[in-house]
């Protein structure tokens, strides 16, 4: 690993000055032929004022990430220290076994780009989205497990930058069995580390869920793209007396259904619905749900698919509401980060009025605690959601 110092081109210093985390190639003034991914970066001004460090990776377009470190502090004694501070602020907020899958470590809101890691009772899925930390992952699993106590597993998950390096694999324990159970508000959920999507679970949700849960007591539910069934989980412990949950993938509902069996809720009154999102909507009774949830994958990989995602959105919510009883609740969401908290509410607006409804907004949700988001890195927030009482 080598030192460099790269000087920045007039007027490119703006974000970086307020504390944003990444520099893009084309802000440097030139850049050295030898420079390597991993190597320690010190970034200038071009009035050659000190801005801060971070660690390059060549084969991103965001050439460096800076660490909010000091000078003289290493790489490994500074990447420690921050996620010794993440996992203490994750520790204020989950103090019993009610709760103990959350995020660990949430990248740029903990001053480490590029790193993910959630905690799934006795095991952590670690996602690495930068080359530029892989100097340091025996650094990271070692913090990790001797800062969270009951860790037996810690897995490695293959993301799509760094395929070509090889499989994912268990860095830290051994057999790690292949589901993994855990509680979240005392309910039992179950998941596959080595192919569920994204770390495991949607832990990002898990207060927007507890929320539904409040509001179930007996009601039916609609949950679409419901995935392994977790909002109808928490509506079920909530005292709804009916649901149905659809998602595209049979195997998902299956792991849904056995979900259900694990808490006791399985019964004819909780169905279990293979279809398009789009197909089923188009065939449900209208005004059949008091509650509705509307939680889609997201819909854009870069921004130049947000207006075709925010045409998806108005379609989803126009056909989702009008299952929706008089009086009856609809939450929707949003995990396109590509898509604004302002374009997503501006297209829900459409949608309702299209359908020929009337709506509230009851509540606004963001990310929970365990998921924070720099001020200075508004790209970190990307889930919206809407609870609306519909007329």
């Amino acid at each position: 690993m080598k030192n460099f110092k790269l000087i920045l081109k007039k007027n490119k210093e703006f974000s970086l000055l307020k504390g944003h985390p990444w520099a893009y190639s084309e802000a440097f003034r030139e850049l050295p032929g030898n420079l390597a991914t991993g190597d320690r970066i010190e970034i200038y001004s071009h009035k050659d004022h000190f801005l801060g460090v971070g660690y390059a990776d060549i084969d991103s377009k965001i050439l460096v990430r800076l660490l909010p470190i000091g000078r003289d502090e290493s790489f490994e004694n500074g990447i420690a220290r921050l996620i010794k501070q993440a996992i203490a602020h994750r520790l204020d907020f989950f103090r019993d076994n009610d709760t103990n899958a959350f995020r660990l470590i949430n990248g740029e809101g903990d001053g480490i780009p590029g790193l993910i890691a959630d905690r799934y009772a006795g095991a952590v899925s670690l996602q690495i989205y930068s080359f530029g930390l892989e100097p340091f992952i025996k650094t990271i699993v070692n913090t990790i497990k001797e800062s969270m106590a009951g860790i037996k597993w810690i897995w490695r998950r293959n993301q799509i930058r760094l395929a070509k390096t090889g499989s994912a694999e268990l860095v830290f324990g051994s057999n790690m069995p292949e589901k993994l159970e855990f509680r979240e508000y005392g309910l039992k959920f179950v998941t596959d580390l080595v192919n569920g999507q994204k770390t495991g679970f949607f832990l990002d949700q898990r207060d927007n869920r507890n929320l539904i849960r409040s509001l179930a007591k007996g009601k039916s539910l609609l949950n679409v793209c419901g995935y392994t069934g977790a909002f109808t989980v928490a509506a079920i412990a909530g005292g709804a007396t009916s649901s149905v949950t659809v998602d595209i993938a049979k195997p998902a509902l299956v792991e849904a259904e056995q979900i259900l069996k694990l808490n006791g809720f399985a019964g004819n009154a909780h169905k279990m619905v293979c279809s398009d999102m789009y197909d089923y909507l188009k065939i449900c009774p209208q005004g059949s749900f008091d509650i509705v949830v509307l939680d889609p994958p997201s819909m854009a990989k870069s921004r130049k698919d947000s207006e075709k995602a925010i045409r998806a959105y108005k379609r989803l919510n126009q056909d989702g509401v009008k299952a929706v009883k008089p009086g009856g609740m609809l939450f929707t969401a949003s995990c396109t980060s590509q898509v604004g908290r302002g374009e997503f509410l501006d297209a829900v607006r459409e949608a309702i009025a299209a359908a020929g409804r009337r709506a509230a907004i009851i509540h606004e949700s963001f990310h929970a605690p365990d998921h924070p988001v720099s001020l200075a890195h508004p790209e970190g927030q990307y889930l919206k959601g809407l609870l609306l009482k519909v007329y």
